[in-house]
């Protein structure tokens, strides 16, 4: 008589337990429904020059900041220097500072005489940098000029 009552009770404690749980409708609970929201990647309406001297072999880097998430445009604008072809290939690397160095999450071989953004990523707010480099085609230091836009 005890086993019938205490296998009745566990019954009658499953049916109670799943009766609650189907009255719940999660789909109807706000506070159940899960949101994604998607960040939009602002434009870039700040524009800053770099220019310096590259030395063979070497790299230069420049840090800035962006306040909000959006693409920042790199730009290749000018080479120059005593037996350095105005078309020769640099490397543009975009990513965030590493003590003395620029560790780049994007990077693309460039030469001035594209015109268009020649290294483009999004980011989102913080502190980030611009990497120029030799890939192995300077024979002696070059001066260069490029141009970061961010937002």
């Amino acid at each position: 008589m005890k086993r019938m009552r205490a296998t009745t009770a566990l019954w009658a404690m499953a049916i109670l337990l799943s009766s609650a749980a189907c009255s719940h409708n999660s789909v109807t609970d706000p506070s159940l429904t899960s949101t994604s929201s998607t960040t939009t990647a602002a434009a870039p309406t700040v524009t800053e020059q770099f220019n310096g001297t590259l030395p063979v072999g070497g790299f230069k880097f420049y840090s800035f900041n962006i306040a909000v998430n959006g693409t920042v445009n790199v730009t290749l604008n000018k080479v120059s220097g005593t037996n350095v072809p105005s078309t020769i290939q640099l490397g543009l690397g975009i990513g965030q500072p590493s003590g003395i160095d620029c560790t780049a999450t994007v990077t693309a071989t460039a030469s001035s005489s594209f015109a268009a953004p020649q290294a483009t990523g999004t980011f989102g707010p913080g502190l980030f940098c611009v990497r120029v480099f030799d890939v192995g085609n300077l024979a002696a230091p070059a001066t260069f000029a490029i141009s970061i836009a961010h937002p």
